[in-house]
């Protein structure tokens, strides 16, 4: 017989925080069959936005966010708790399109619900915003540095 295989996620929340917590069913059962077609399965989730459960489900009810997967583990054993994730996933490539990505993560959750992944979402947006900038002033950077060097190289040429 074989022995069940739960997929957990070690999930950073916007305060920083990591907790982990177990994938869905019928994400686990998505993610071990990508998993016996694509060895690089867990690069292509790390890094991807995840819908969750930060407390009890009370009456069928849970409030929720988004947080960020940040590493993956497969074990033989699941929780008991309310430490798992929902279905709904979204790239960092997906994300760069808000409207889009919010449309889809809001599901059909309650209006607090929807309210808590916006601005959960927001957040992470932000941050891909954030680090996109940065990559470009460092390229613009690199390039004024060129532009420079070429321009002491050719004057030092010139001068001769």
């Amino acid at each position: 017989m074989q022995t069940k295989r739960f997929i957990w996620a070690l999930i950073e929340f916007t305060n920083g925080d990591k907790k982990w917590y177990c994938i869905s069913r019928i994400l686990r059962e998505s993610l071990l069959m990508e998993k016996e077609n694509n060895k690089f399965w867990k690069k292509q989730m790390i890094g991807n936005y995840i819908t969750l459960s930060t407390s009890e489900y009370n009456n069928g009810r849970a409030s929720l966010t988004v947080g960020k997967i940040t590493k993956l583990n497969i074990l033989s054993h699941g929780t008991k708790g309310w430490n798992w994730t929902r279905n709904q996933f979204v790239t960092p490539e997906h994300l760069l399109n808000f409207k889009d990505a919010y449309n889809y993560l809001k599901h059909d959750y309650h209006w607090y619900n929807r309210f808590s992944i916006w601005v959960a979402l927001k957040y992470w947006h932000n941050e891909l915003l954030q680090t996109k900038i940065r990559k470009s002033k460092k390229k613009i950077r690199q390039k004024i540095w060129q532009i420079n060097r070429f321009r002491i190289k050719s004057s030092k040429i010139l001068n001769k």
